[in-house]
C-alpha cells in the first residue's frame, strides 16, 4: 500500500502541533543523499548527457483561505512592502488562570500595581526591520474552541467594546521598544527577551472581581474572559517600512500578570496563562492594492518574469509541460533514457539592501486536486515537513530541489504530470516571510531551469 502525505492548502491533513512548525523555521540543514537511479549502469560505453533546456511554466497562485489555529507561534505588527504590499498581523487567544480556585482577599484590602501582557519572543524574532511598534489591545466577545472549530487568518473577532483599548495610556499612542536582546528584568528575576505590555489596571480589579464572584472556574474562557485581541495600530506607513515580531505564545513566559499588593504591604502577583489547552489563531490583513504580485496572481502569465511566494498567503506553481517528449526522439519514436540525476533549480531576487529576507527553508508538493499536493518521491522519506524541505544557497542565491525520482517516475508513466506548488516551511500561517523567483523568462540572468544528466542506451 502506498501513503500518501498531504498538503491541504497550505497545511498537513493531519494536524501536526505548531511547536513543531515553529521548530521547522529554524531547522538546520542535513544535506540529502542524491538518488542514484541508474548510476550503476554507467561505464564506458554508455554516454552520460546533461540537458537543462526543458520549458518550464511558473506563475503565482493565491491562498485564499489559510488555517491559522493552534499555532504556538503569535504574529504580531505590520509592514508595507512595496512588491507584494501591506501585511499586518495580530494574534486572537485565550487566556486561562493559573489557579482555578484564587484565594484574593476583598478589593478593598489591596492596590493593584500593574497588570502585564507578556510575550516571550522565537529563536526568530522578527520579519522586515527592527522599529517600535504601537500595541492594542481588546477583550473579544467570541466563545473559541481548541479542538473541533477550524479558524483562519481572514477571520475576523468580535469584540465586547472596539473603543476601549485596553492598554495602559493608550490614548496617547504610546510606543513600545522593540528589544529582543536585552534581558527583562522584572521585580528581582532576570527573564528572557519578551516584549512587555503594560494593560489598564482596571483590567486586573475586573478580574479580581471575577474570582470573589466564583467566576475564575473552568469555564473561565468561555463566560468569564473569553480572551484578547492583540494588534498594531497602522497608518500610512510608506513602502520598505514596518516589522512583524515572532512570539512563542506557549512559552512559559508568555502570559498575563496582575501585580498588586496586599492588605499587609506585600507584594503579590497572580498569572493568566496561555498553554496548549487554549484556543487562539493568527488574524493577518494583506493589501496588495497596485502592487505587482496582485498584477501576478491576476494574470498568470506575468509569471514567466517573476512568481512568488508568501507565508500562508501566495505559492509559487512550476509546470514541465512538455517534459514526457524526454522520451522522444526527433524522429517522433519512443526513446527511453536513464535519468541519473535531475534537479530543480529556482534562483530567486536576494538583495543586500532589502529588509525582506527569503524564507530559509522551502518544499514542492506535487498537486493532488485543487486545495492538496503530496510530497514529491525523492523527499517523502521524511514523516514530517521537516523532512521534505530543502535550504536556501545564500552564495548562489538559489533553491535547488533533487527530483531524480520524481522525473523519472512521470516518464516511465507511474505519474501524471500534473505540476507542483512551491511551499514556505512554516506554512500554517505562523511566518510571514516571502520570496520572489525568478520566472521561466525572465530578463535577468539566471532563470529556473531542470537540469537532469541521464545515460542513452
Amino acid at each position: 500500500m502506498t501513503i500518501k502525505k498531504q498538503i491541504d492548502s497550505g497545511r498537513k491533513v493531519i494536524k501536526l502541533s505548531a511547536t513543531f512548525f515553529a521548530l521547522v523555521l529554524v531547522l538546520i540543514a542535513c544535506k540529502k543523499e542524491e538518488t542514484g537511479i541508474g548510476a550503476d549502469l554507467q561505464n564506458g560505453n554508455l554516454n552520460v548527457i546533461v540537458q537543462d533546456t526543458f520549458t518550464i511554466k511558473t506563475y503565482s497562485e493565491e491562498i485564499v483561505e489559510m488555517e491559522s489555529d493552534e499555532t504556538s507561534v503569535g504574529l504580531l505588527g505590520a509592514y508595507n512592502d512595496p512588491v507584494f504590499g501591506k501585511v499586518n498581523c495580530g494574534f486572537v487567544t485565550q487566556i486561562v488562570p493559573e489557579n482555578l480556585d484564587p484565594q484574593f482577599t476583598d478589593l478593598g484590602e489591596f492596590n493593584m500595581d500593574s497588570v502585564v501582557l507578556a510575550l516571550s519572543y522565537t529563536s526568530i524574532n522578527y520579519y522586515a526591520n527592527i522599529e517600535d511598534i504601537v500595541v492594542e489591545v481588546y477583550e473579544i466577545d467570541d466563545v473559541l474552541t481548541r479542538e473541533d472549530q477550524d479558524y483562519y487568518t481572514s477571520d475576523t473577532p468580535t469584540l465586547i467594546d472596539a473603543s476601549n483599548n485596553l492598554v495602559l495610556d493608550a490614548i496617547e499612542g504610546t510606543e513600545i521598544k522593540v528589544d529582543f536582546v536585552a534581558n527583562s528584568i522584572v521585580g528581582a528575576d532576570t527573564l528572557s527577551p519578551q516584549l512587555r505590555i503594560n494593560l489598564d489596571t482596571e483590567v486586573g480589579e475586573g478580574l479580581i472581581t471575577d474570582a470573589l464572584d466564583g467566576q475564575m472556574g473552568s469555564n473561565f474562557q468561555t463566560t468569564t474572559f473569553k480572551g484578547l485581541y492583540v494588534k498594531v495600530a497602522v497608518g500610512g506607513e510608506a513602502p520598505g517600512t514596518g516589522t512583524v515580531l515572532y512570539f512563542n505564545l506557549e512559552d512559559i513566559l508568555s502570559r498575563l500578570t496582575l501585580y498588586y499588593t496586599n492588605g499587609e504591604g506585600e507584594a503579590e502577583e497572580f498569572d493568566f496563562r496561555i498553554n496548549t489547552t487554549t484556543a487562539r489563531y493568527n488574524k493577518i490583513d494583506y493589501d496588495r492594492t497596485g502592487t505587482v504580485v496582485a498584477d501576478a496572481l491576476a494574470d498568470q502569465t506575468l509569471g514567466e518574469e517573476a512568481f512568488y511566494l508568501q507565508g500562508g498567503s501566495v505559492r509559487g506553481f512550476i509546470e514541465f509541460p512538455h517534459i514526457t517528449d524526454f522520451y522522444t526522439n526527433v524522429d517522433g519514436e519512443f526513446e527511453p533514457k536513464i535519468i541519473n540525476n535531475a534537479q530543480l533549480i529556482l534562483p530567486i531576487q536576494d538583495f543586500q539592501t532589502d529588509p525582506y529576507d527569503p524564507a530559509t527553508r522551502i518544499f514542492l508538493g506535487r498537486v493532488e486536486d485543487e486545495k492538496k499536493s503530496v510530497f514529491i518521491l525523492d523527499y517523502s522519506f521524511g514523516t514530517a515537513v521537516s523532512g521534505n524541505t530543502v535550504t536556501y544557497d545564500e552564495e548562489n542565491k538559489e533553491f535547488r530541489f533533487l527530483m531524480t525520482q520524481e522525473i523519472q517516475a512521470i516518464l516511465n508513466g507511474d505519474l501524471e504530470n500534473v505540476g507542483y506548488r512551491v511551499y514556505a516551511s512554516g506554512f500554517f500561517a505562523s511566518s510571514i516571510e516571502r520570496i520572489i523567483f525568478n520566472g521561466s523568462n525572465t530578463s535577468l540572468k539566471d532563470r529556473p531551469r531542470l537540469e537532469i544528466t541521464y545515460t542513452e542506451y
